[in-house]
């Protein structure tokens, strides 16, 4: 007797349903998508009990006949895809001719679009009737997993579906800023959008945040071949402690992409203190053809051909927008030599040779930060040697002449001051008292600079007992080839075994948990040679350096604050001073104290 049966129908539209629809803001999701798809300029959104009781998308758009109405809830039935070519170029949010016929399948649904009516309840199918929406159409979902209690279970209270309607009904709104979206719980107005420019829908998206301030917003651009990115982001001063806040939208959708927010976050870093993330919303325009949202049903995903090109223009265009707005006061430090002709192994940079035009590893150009303390040093130095009869040469200023770094060898002279470490605050700054000032010093930025310039000299490597294999795109295959040697300077050997295969034989030691992190960054990047190198630092010396919030034992803080003392300038390896001092005079005008 045959064992393999054809599932009823039912039962089969049901098992397909748990692809799409998992909760109420599944069924939002592709009920907005069909309303942007009608050319809707107004949408409506109505739920009760968090959606589960019920849930209504009202819309102007152009609506459905009668005809379509009786195969709206078919399975693969649609108006957005005619052949396999369309699937390659599209150019709607919905194409799979899946969604209400899974609705449906799991739930009473109601359409009424156009002077017509039908409902599905359970996916079983009632004739047309008149209808009382005479333009745009209007879908109710009633009792979401009632016959499936099993399903039922899985959700959450009617708050937390509640919560989860409104986060996709504003990542859906963020996408559409012509079209003025309402949404209402238990009778209640909670979110209006009215129509707007993108700018300002970002704005709307981002004040939903209490902590947001909208006066600190950027905008940034960047024109490719194939892909044309727009951003609107917070200034640097304004941030938050997670990552919640950005988000990527490719061809109007948003996506889920570790790889873009990683890009952003590791752009941003010599901007922002440890912990810390931007408000960010990324729109990418890409060329439909290499773009495939056919992934999951959910469409969170997608694959892009250009990946890796995006990628490297992400951090490109932050950078440079950063740049500019802080030209006026801090100069971009020029961290990394230029391109060499030919590939190395690892290396110690040595002084510029005279007359050459070309920046060792070590230079730096940042400016400096506020030395007035020095002076205080140097001068009660000075006063002891006048007193016994010797006088000491005035070390060179650090913006005339840049300290060349090595090894062994050493270059300067370096003055340090009296000072007494206090102690440690908010478990973030290290505070000295030094003469008839205080000093607070950033422990993130001060370790982060401690590790880069270990990591430059490549005093600790960790090799790895066996090599960390990884597949690479061609854009990326070919660029390794060419340029693999900007990863050996900073202790990572690799080396291609095969085509598009490649192994990474060697980490720096302070990266032994972030091989993954590492690879990945790795895969991605084809971008200018600045980016690999300052991005590739982002991932070992920000990831692997003491957080602002973790608390400090005296022996480390001491330490710390003697390696900083040593520096030939205090500044992090992104050009960032990480240093900031009171005097004696301004904390006692400060509690109205005569001096």
């Amino acid at each position: 007797m045959a064992s393999i049966r054809q599932l009823d129908p039912i039962v089969a539209s049901r098992i397909a349903a748990g692809e799409v629809v998992e909760r109420p803001s599944s069924v939002l999701r592709e009920l907005l998508d069909n309303s942007i798809d009608a050319k809707a300029t107004k949408i409506s959104i109505y739920i009760e009990e968090g959606g589960i009781k019920s849930l209504t998308v009202i819309d102007n758009g152009v609506g459905m006949d009668a005809d379509d109405l009786l195969l709206a809830c078919e399975s693969h039935a649609t108006s957005k895809v005619r052949s396999l070519d369309d699937l390659f170029n599209l150019k709607t949010l919905g194409f799979r001719g899946e969604a209400l016929s899974s609705i449906a399948a799991c739930s009473r649904l109601t359409i009424s679009s156009n002077g017509n009516s039908i409902t599905v309840d359970n996916g079983k199918k009632s004739p047309v009737v008149p209808g009382s929406i005479m333009q745009g159409t209007s879908i109710c979902m009633e009792d979401l997993f009632e016959n499936i209690p099993a399903r039922r279970l899985f959700l959450k209270r009617p708050q937390s579906e509640a919560s989860e309607c409104r986060k996709t009904l504003i990542e859906k709104a963020l996408g559409f800023e012509n079209i003025e979206f309402l949404f209402f719980s238990d009778g209640e107005l909670k979110l209006h959008f009215e129509p707007t420019d993108r700018k300002n829908r970002s704005v709307q998206v981002f004040s939903l945040d209490k902590s947001f301030v909208p006066a600190q917003i950027l905008q940034m651009s960047y024109k490719g071949e194939n892909e044309s990115l727009w951003a609107v982001c917070s200034d640097p001063g304004c941030h938050r402690r997670d990552r919640t806040q950005i988000r990527i939208l490719v061809n109007n959708r948003i996506i889920d992409s570790y790889q873009f927010v990683q890009a952003i976050t590791n752009a941003y870093s010599a901007a922002l203190p440890g912990g810390a993330f931007p408000y960010f919303h990324l729109f990418i325009d890409a060329n439909p053809a290499l773009v495939d949202f056919n992934i999951h049903p959910t469409k969170r995903e997608c694959k892009l051909r250009n990946q890796s090109a995006i990628y490297g223009a992400i951090t490109t265009m932050i950078r440079n927008a950063l740049v500019y707005k802080k030209a006026d006061t801090v100069e971009t430090p020029q961290l990394f030599s230029e391109v060499r002709e030919a590939p190395a192994r690892p290396y110690i940079a040595a002084p510029v040779s005279k007359g050459s035009s070309k920046p060792s590893i070590a230079q730096n150009s940042a400016k400096p930060f506020d030395s007035s303390w020095f002076e205080s040093a140097k001068a009660i130095l000075s006063k002891k040697d006048n007193a016994s009869g010797q006088q000491k040469e005035s070390p060179a200023k650090p913006q005339e002449t840049p300290v060349q770094r090595a090894p062994s060898v050493v270059t300067t002279t370096r003055i340090i001051p009296e000072y007494r470490y206090i102690g440690q605050v908010f478990n973030t700054f290290l505070v000295v008292e030094m003469e008839d000032k205080l000093l607070f010093i950033d422990q993130h930025a001060l370790h982060e600079r401690l590790l880069y310039d270990e990591i430059r000299a490549l005093k600790d490597l960790q090799r790895l007992i066996v090599p960390y294999s990884f597949e690479v795109e061609r854009s990326v295959d070919d660029f390794l080839i060419k340029n693999s040697f900007i990863y050996s300077d900073f202790g990572i050997e690799l080396t291609r075994r095969e085509d598009l295969v490649w192994d990474m034989a060697s980490i720096p030691a302070a990266c032994r948990k972030n091989e993954e992190e590492i690879v990945s960054f790795i895969r991605n990047q084809t971008g200018d040679l600045e980016s690999v190198q300052k991005g590739l630092f982002a991932i070992i010396a920000c990831h692997a350096a003491i957080k602002a919030g973790d608390p400090l034992d005296n022996v480390t803080a001491t330490s710390l604050v003697k390696r900083c003392f040593e520096l030939d300038r205090m500044v992090c390896p992104h050009g960032r001073e990480f240093t900031f001092s009171l005097s004696k005079q301004e904390l006692y005008r400060q509690v109205g104290r005569i001096v």
